[in-house]
């Protein structure tokens, strides 16, 4: 029943990462923040911070596994919502455009994800302790 739930959840994280990412990107079409993937940044960020968020959720709330929540949000949502591998791939895009520009998307990814996730651990200790 758990690849049921992943299966489900990975489909509409995928899908909700296109429409937020591709809808950003657009936002900033003629701006110069045109050149940085902005998209997925934005994704990887958000993704992060709701992974900390329910995770630290259950820990608040000592409940380390429930049956349908992990696999559905974190596994299956959040695990296609984020992406690593279009992280990956822009930021190689970059280094050959614009070192500087790659630079600025790897720390703000790498940092931004890791800041995300904290908060969100700890939003939800304060909240939900």
């Amino acid at each position: 029943m758990h690849l049921l739930y992943i299966f489900l959840g990975g489909g509409l994280g995928a899908l909700s990462r296109f429409a937020l990412s591709s809808s950003l990107q657009q936002l900033v079409y003629n701006t110069r923040l045109a050149r940085l993937p902005i998209g997925i940044l934005a994704c990887n960020i958000l993704g992060s911070f709701f992974i900390g968020l329910i995770i630290g959720f259950m820990a608040a709330r000592n409940q380390a596994a429930w049956d349908r929540l992990p696999p559905f949000a974190v596994v299956g949502f959040l695990g296609s919502f984020t992406t690593f591998s279009t992280f990956a791939l822009d930021s190689q895009k970059l280094l050959s455009e614009n070192p500087t520009l790659a630079i600025i998307n790897i720390l703000a990814s790498v940092l931004g994800s890791l800041a995300a996730v904290w908060l969100g651990f700890k939003v939800a200790n304060h909240y939900f302790l």
